[in-house]
């Protein structure tokens, strides 16, 4: 029997309670917000109903999914109860209906479960968060360096590249910044790991939800990265790329040189590797899908994330390096002592990948690999095959 009624109501039904002795009763509620604390609506109505087993479930999934079918939503099913065989029925009633039932345990792990369907985005939440501080903090250099020193200087008001060229200049800084943030935390899971000398040793709580967030910075940095394309193709139409133009017209008539070869050859490359930048992240943003990504196996999927966003934080990289050309090192370009804004943008990227390579050194791969493996610095173990007639029996002794 099902039951979707709120635990504020469960005493209309104690009137049944004799004809529901021995039933197996399904609870669907959710709750109105996460609860931490508990008891869980399923343990209140078990609390309520002791002679009839409580199983928590079906609360995950809609009523438009149960009516269209498994097809059309998600077909896994969380179930937990104290009964076995209550749940077991359950079990095979969701096989039936063409759901994947997923086994959860005993009713305490009801509060779990309904606080999945009330959960806003819990893993976005870092990113998202970061994403925004990281926005803010480059717009704002950005307007203070490109838009508020030529006014205070010069008395020019150039306030109207505030909607779309500042924008632009800060999307591709986030997400640089952002991917680079995707891979530094495995440099740092790596090297804590070399300094260790074991596997063992748990990661500090923050590196670990680092680690855990790594697949939404890097969605963050794609989303980013596509915003900062459409921004780019946008930039011909406004009107004051029209009278830059007719500017240049006009130079042209006048016998002046527009024609800067070392100009002309800066921005065809940047914009080059900026376009294969792009294409390497939709590579990964396409198998960060799951239906994706349990296409491939795990050696294809490690070797997309891992060699390919490699691949891509560095032609990123060079992109960036390409846009600021020699400005880096030309003292007009800092504006109220402040440097160009990609200067400070390639510090995590060239940390991130300095730190790559330093891994990939011989000696130093080799001993990552070993910890990997089980090799511990701090033990000794002896290691002893089992003596048969077999020729390769030996006792072998290994620093593990």
């Amino acid at each position: 029997m099902f039951v979707a009624v709120f635990p504020e109501h469960h005493s209309t039904l104690l009137e049944l309670k004799p004809s529901l002795a021995g039933k197996t009763l399904v609870d669907v509620s959710n709750g109105l917000r996460i609860n931490h604390d508990g008891p869980s609506n399923a343990e209140q109505l078990a609390d309520m109903f002791p002679d009839s087993d409580v199983v928590k479930g079906f609360n995950t999934i809609s009523a438009w999914a149960l009516q269209r079918g498994p097809r059309d939503a998600s077909r896994q099913i969380f179930l937990c109860s104290n009964s076995s065989k209550a749940k077991s029925s359950v079990m095979q009633l969701c096989r039936r209906m063409g759901f994947v039932p997923v086994d959860m345990g005993l009713l305490s792990s009801s509060l779990e479960i309904e606080n999945l369907p009330l959960s806003l985005f819990p893993s976005w939440r870092i990113p998202i968060l970061c994403t925004l501080f990281l926005f803010i903090l480059f717009y704002l250099y950005n307007f203070l360096r490109d838009v508020l020193q030529p006014y205070v200087t010069a008395g020019k008001s150039v306030f109207y590249k505030m909607p779309i060229e500042t924008v632009n200049v800060t999307l591709p800084s986030v997400a640089l910044v952002m991917l680079a943030l995707v891979y530094l935390p495995g440099l740092c899971a790596a090297f804590f790991q070399l300094w260790s000398g074991t596997k063992y040793n748990r990661f500090p709580n923050w590196l670990d939800r680092w680690l855990t967030c790594r697949k939404q910075f890097g969605l963050c940095s794609f989303l980013c990265a596509a915003l900062h394309a459409i921004y780019s193709l946008s930039l011909p139409m406004r009107k004051s790329t029209r009278f830059k133009l007719l500017l240049a017209v006009r130079q042209m008539k006048e016998g002046d040189e527009v024609w800067v070869e070392e100009e002309v050859w800066r921005m065809e490359l940047y914009v080059s590797a900026g376009i294969m930048a792009l294409g390497l992240l939709s590579l990964l943003a396409v198998t960060s899908l799951p239906s994706v990504a349990n296409s491939v196996n795990w050696r294809e999927f490690t070797f997309i994330q891992s060699t390919v966003g490699y691949c891509a934080l560095s032609m990123a990289t060079v992109h960036t390096l390409l846009f600021g050309w020699g400005r880096a090192f030309d003292p007009a370009q800092y504006h109220f002592l402040l440097p160009p804004t990609f200067v400070l943008v390639l510090v995590l990227p060239c940390v991130a990948l300095l730190g790559r390579l330093a891994l990939c050194v011989p000696c130093v791969a080799l001993r990552l690999q070993q910890i990997r493996r089980g090799w511990e610095k701090t033990r000794h173990l002896r290691f002893r095959l089992p003596e048969d007639n077999c020729r390769n029996t030996l006792d072998d002794v290994s620093n593990v």
